[in-house]
C-alpha cells in the first residue's frame, strides 16, 4: 500500500464527493472545452448490445488513447470525467468517453436494462475501440463502478486480446454488497442514488413500457427494496446477495490482472468502506494508492476544485514515461499546479 498526502482541501469527505461531480467544477472549462466541441459520437454495436461513445482526436498527434468510464448513474459528461478528459487531452492524449449501457442518453439502445454485471457488452465495446486504432496505446480509468468495471476489464484483458499501459481504478466498490449497505444507511446517499436511478427507469419505461411486469417500482422509496425488486424481474439472479457477488472483486480477478494497474481510494470514502480493500494482494502489476482524505472520487485541492486523480494520472502516464528525456519543465509545470 502506498500512501499519499496531497493536499486535499476541504476534508470533509461529503463536500468532497459532492464536489466530485458538481457542476461548478465545470466552469473552468466554460471558455474551452475541446474534449466536446470535437467530439465524434459512435454507436459501438456488438452481439451483447450496442454502446454509445464519445472520441476525440487530439489535435497533436496522439500515440495514446484514454478510454474513461463513469460511476453508476453518471456519464461521459459526468464532471469528473470531462474535467480528466480535458487534462489528459491538454497532454497530447486522445480521448475516448463511454458510456455504460442506460447511460448518458443511450437508453434507447437496449430494450433490457443495466445491471453491474453486463461485463461482457463492455468488454466487446472496448475490443471495438481497440480495434478502431490498432497502431495505439492506451490506458483505461474509471471512477466507482466504472472502476470496478475497469479492474474485471483488466483481468479479461489476456484472453480479449486487449492492451493497457496502465489501468486506473478510482474509488472502486470491491465487495459491492457493504457498499450498497453504506449507501442504504445515509439518508444523503440513499436520497441521492435513488433518485437518479428511478429517473433512468422512468425513461425506460417511457420507450419500452412493456418490459415491466408492474409499476410497483415507482412507488418504491427504499434503495435496498428497489434493487430487489429490479434484479429478481430482470436477472438471472435469485438473489441480490447473489447479484451482488457476480460483480465483487475477488482475490482471483486481482491476481488475474497483468498489466500496471493502481486502485486509488481514500480513507474517508462514505460509500466504500476502507477494510475491503483488505482483499487486494501484493502483487507486482498492482498498486494500492491511499489517502487520508478525499471522499467518493473527489481528491479535490483548494479553491480552484482541481483533482488531484487528474494530477496523478498525469504524473503516472505523461511525466513518468518521460523521465529519462531532460523534461524537467513538464515536472516544474506541475509541481507548481500543485502548490497552486
Amino acid at each position: 500500500m502506498i500512501i499519499c498526502q496531497p493536499p486535499i482541501r476541504p476534508k470533509n469527505k461529503h463536500l468532497q464527493s459532492v464536489l466530485a461531480s458538481s457542476k461548478i467544477r465545470l466552469l473552468r472549462l466554460r471558455k474551452n472545452n475541446p474534449v466536446v466541441a470535437n467530439q465524434v459520437e459512435q454507436e459501438l454495436e456488438s452481439p451483447l448490445a450496442t454502446l454509445l461513445g464519445h472520441y476525440t482526436a487530439n489535435t497533436r498527434e496522439s500515440d495514446t488513447v484514454a478510454i474513461l468510464l463513469h460511476g453508476w448513474e453518471g456519464s461521459s459528461q459526468s464532471t469528473y470525467i470531462q474535467l480528466l478528459a480535458n487534462s489528459l487531452y491538454a497532454e497530447g492524449l486522445d480521448i475516448y468517453r463511454l458510456n455504460l449501457r442506460d447511460h448518458g442518453d443511450s437508453h434507447h439502445l437496449n430494450e433490457d436494462l443495466f445491471h453491474s454485471c453486463r461485463i461482457e457488452e463492455v468488454v466487446q465495446a472496448v475490443q471495438n475501440i481497440q480495434a478502431q486504432f490498432p497502431n495505439k496505446k492506451f490506458i483505461l480509468c474509471g471512477f466507482s463502478l466504472g472502476a470496478n468495471f475497469a479492474l474485471r476489464i483488466a483481468s479479461r484483458a489476456k484472453e480479449a486480446g486487449l492492451s493497457f499501459e496502465h489501468v486506473f481504478a478510482v474509488s472502486p466498490p470491491l465487495i459491492p454488497k457493504n457498499s450498497m449497505d453504506a449507501i442504504h444507511g445515509s439518508k444523503l446517499y440513499n436520497s441521492y442514488f435513488l433518485k437518479k436511478w428511478k429517473r433512468s427507469l422512468h425513461i425506460k419505461n417511457k420507450l419500452y413500457p412493456h418490459i415491466f411486469n408492474d409499476q410497483r417500482w415507482q412507488q418504491e422509496e427504499n434503495l435496498e427494496k428497489l434493487t430487489q425488486m429490479l434484479i429478481l424481474d430482470h436477472t438471472e439472479y435469485n438473489t441480490t446477495d447473489d447479484y451482488f457477488s457476480g460483480y465483487s472483486i475477488t482475490p482471483d480477478i486481482i491476481r488475474s490482472i497483468n498489466c500496471p494497474t493502481q486502485v486509488i481510494t481514500a480513507w474517508d470514502d462514505p460509500v466504500i468502506p476502507f477494510k475491503d480493500f483488505s482483499t487486494i494482494d501484493r502483487l507486482p502489476e498492482i498498486k494500492l494508492i491511499t489517502t487520508a482524505h478525499g471522499g467518493h472520487c473527489g481528491f479535490i485541492q483548494g479553491w480552484r476544485m482541481r483533482s488531484w486523480i487528474e494530477d496523478h494520472i498525469i504524473e503516472t502516464c505523461v511525466i513518468k514515461p518521460l523521465h529519462n528525456e531532460r523534461a524537467s519543465p513538464r515536472k516544474m509545470s506541475l509541481r507548481k499546479l500543485r502548490r497552486k
